[in-house]
Formats: C-alpha cells, structure tokens, sequence
C-alpha cells in the first residue's frame, strides 16, 4: 500500500493545565490525567481546547471553522514519513514558514511547523514516532484568529500517547460490509484505511488482489462522481497508466447513492484491474477501491460482490 505522507501535527505541552502559550515546548512531558480525552480510532489523548469537539466525520477535533486532524500510523515509519517535513521542503513548496522546530514528545523525536494555509488560513503541522509508529497532527484555522491559535498549541502541549492501547479499528467506522460469502476479509487498519485481503492476511506476493476502504465527510460540495474522479486522479499519480474504462454506473448500491467504475490499465508496466465505488448516506462518503493484477475479471466481479453488501449508519 503506498503510504501517504500528510503534512501535519502540533503540540506544546504545559503539564497538563491549561494555561495559554503561544510557543511550541522544546520537551513535551505528559501524565494522563481527567482532563485528557482519548481520540477515538488513535492512541493519542489530550486536554482539547475550548468549544473543540470530537468530530463524527474525520479522525480528530472541531469547531465551526477551525479542525484539528489526527493520522496515528500504527507499523509506519516516522524518520521515513518525516523525511521531507522541514523549513527548507516547505519554503521549496512556496509556503510561508512562521515557525519551524525540532522538538521531543514523551521522549519521541517530533517535528513542528506553523504555516500559512490556503484560503486565509494558518496551520499548525506536527509529526513524531519511531520506528513502529508515526502520528501527524494537522490544525487548521482562520488567519485572523490568534485565540485559537494559541489555544491549540496549548492544547498540543497536553499530548500523551499511549504505545500500549490496543486500537478497535471499527470505533470510527460508519461503513460495514459483509464478508461471509467473500475471499476478501478484513486484513489492516490505519488511520481511516481500511484493508481487506484474500483471507485477511498479509500476502508478500504483489499480484495478490487488495481492497482498500476510506471514508471522507460528504458535505454537498462534491458528488459521488467527484469523489471517484478525484481518486482516480490520485491513482495516476501513483502509477495507473493506458486506462480504459470498462463500464461505469450510477445506479444505488444497497439502496445508498453511488458511483460505480470498473477500469483495466498498468500499474508501474504491468496489466491490472481497478473496481471502485463510492457510497454516500447523509454526511458520509465511504469509498471502496479494488486492485487486482491477475484474474482480472474474476477478481473484480469478487470486488463488485463485496462492495455491494455495504452498510451505512449515520452516528
């Protein structure tokens, strides 16, 4: 699976209370305490700011306008993530650096940046982790708005990560889908991917098929149809080339709107098959993407069966 890297993380601790700064900690040292909240899907806690909830429709926090992203890899790499997370990498890209430093977080190497977003917009970006794991924090807020600001380097000041937890990988899910009757059973899960193999294990063969599943807010800025150009775009960014389209359909899946392709190409030289269909009920998308590289047909028709069991809730 290709790891992506996403730009992001905060965090300055202050024991815990919440006293407001507006600087980064060089040594962010935390104990869990009753003002800690865990986020859901994660193994990171802490004490949010003020008016901030946890979301239903992403991994993280918010508050009308502002948001605070949290991607916790569990099995990634930091030193390999981060690699290109600095001023010089950041400036090349043409954006605006306000602060940048290299700090610890619960004796993790972590990296910070205060930047400037798009649309009128700051963000803070931290990252930190080791070899096993690396999590990413991305806040985002409204250029002008110095108190959330501060109060979000304080609240990434309260961080506390707990390597021990054990992660239920269907906390955050709105989706289910029925594998009873499928070769495909759910194999991994990171950070809002969900990966389903042949026989929910890990296949070292590359031609083995896999399915990955996200799910993103469904706000009414984008259809169904947007969603799914939108990853086919991303696909061939990684690689998916000579694409022909073999049939697209727009009809209901299991009674929720959708958008349905079935595509044949090369991926990195080699034939394959993509399946992808993108589901949606009230305020979430659930986007179901299959890759085979043998068996095309047959793999994609074990695709289409799959998809088609899907379940939707809406907490």
């Amino acid at each position: 699976m290709q790891k992506f890297l996403l730009l992001v993380l905060l965090c300055f601790l202050v024991s815990c209370k919440q006293v407001q700064n507006d600087k980064i900690a060089g040594d962010i040292k935390n104990t869990k305490t009753n003002k800690h909240i865990g986020i859901p899907g994660t193994r990171l806690y802490l004490v949010p700011p003020p008016q901030f909830k946890i979301s239903s429709t992403f991994i993280g926090l918010q508050a009308d306008s502002s948001v605070i992203n949290i991607f916790d890899l569990v099995g990634d790499n930091f030193y390999t993530n981060a690699r290109t997370f600095g001023r010089a990498e950041f400036e090349n890209r043409g954006v605006k650096v306000f602060d940048y430093r290299e700090v610890k977080v619960n004796g993790y190497p972590a990296k910070y940046a205060l930047i400037e977003g798009e649309n009128q917009t700051r963000s803070i970006s931290f990252v930190f982790g080791d070899t096993t794991f690396s999590t990413m924090i991305m806040a985002t807020y409204p250029a002008n708005n110095t108190v959330t600001e501060k109060q979000v380097i304080t609240c990434l000041n309260s961080i506390y990560y707990d390597k021990q937890k054990k992660i239920d990988p269907f906390e955050t899910a709105h989706f289910s889908l029925n594998t009873t009757n499928s070769k495909f059973k759910f194999y991994q899960y990171n950070s809002n991917l969900y990966l389903y193999s042949v026989g929910g294990i890990d296949h070292e063969d590359t031609k083995s098929p896999i399915i990955v599943v996200t799910q993103m807010p469904f706000d009414g800025t984008m259809t169904t149809k947007d969603i799914a150009d939108a990853m086919m775009a991303k696909g061939q960014q990684y690689g998916l080339t000579d694409l022909e389209t073999k049939s697209i359909s727009t009809d209901k899946v299991n009674g929720y709107d959708a958008y349905e392709m079935e595509i044949e190409g090369q991926m990195q030289g080699k034939d394959c098959a993509l399946y992808l269909c993108v589901t949606a009920r009230e305020n979430h998308a659930i986007v179901f993407e299959g890759v085979a590289k043998d068996s095309l047909r047959r793999n994609v028709q074990a695709f289409k069966d799959l998809s088609h069991t899907i379940e939707i809730n809406s907490r």
